[in-house]
């Protein structure tokens, strides 16, 4: 089984801190990326400053709701958009990771084709269950 490359975009530092212990406890998983809002995360995206490895191992997106700027929604539509445009490759595993939940942001995340599910923060064994389930 290949380990899990991930990107945490969230602004809480204490969230991405939780995250981060949760799946370095639960094992399987890579590289750990971090960015704290949505613009970076697309810039750095952009850059090719996360690294797949094994490069042909699918990128895996938790990404927050609600951020400042620029919501998780945003975020991804803007993503969808660099890869309909060909401007970035669509090997890439996205998860809504929130404290909220509202049914609007949960039917705002299925109306998103790029988004292949929702875990709730904290993070916790379920929730890493969820994404190896999800990512595989």
């Amino acid at each position: 089984m290949t380990d899990i490359p991930v990107v945490i975009v969230d602004d809480n530092v204490t969230d991405r801190y939780i995250v981060r212990r949760r799946l370095a406890k639960a094992g399987g998983f890579g590289q750990i990326f971090e960015a704290d809002n949505g613009d970076d995360f697309l810039n750095r995206l952009k850059n090719g400053d996360f690294h797949n490895e094994p490069p042909d191992a699918p990128l895996l997106i938790l990404m927050d709701v609600n951020m400042p700027r620029k919501t998780g929604f945003e975020t991804i539509a803007e993503l969808e958009e660099l890869i309909d445009k060909g401007a970035q490759q669509p090997s890439m595993v996205v998860m809504m990771l929130t404290s909220s939940s509202n049914p609007r942001d949960m039917e705002q995340a299925e109306q998103l084709e790029t988004i292949n599910g929702y875990v709730f923060k904290p993070l916790d064994d379920e929730g890493v269950r969820k994404i190896h389930t999800l990512y595989r």
